[in-house]
């Protein structure tokens, strides 16, 4: 069953996506589940500094 989930497109160099790999892969993640962990962990930082972010319809 497809996700409902929505989807992101995301262009990003070689380099930087070989290095992406590397990372995920020592967290034993694949790169989309490391890159949620990245957002979250970026969006977490930016609320404890300024504050919950408040989004409708979630």
């Amino acid at each position: 069953m497809p996700s409902k989930m929505p989807k992101f497109t995301l262009r990003i160099n070689q380099e930087s996506l070989e290095k992406l790999r590397y990372i995920a892969d020592n967290n034993f993640r694949t790169v989309n589940k490391e890159l949620e962990m990245l957002i979250k962990t970026h969006i977490s930082t930016y609320e404890k500094e300024h504050g919950v972010i408040k989004v409708e319809n979630t």
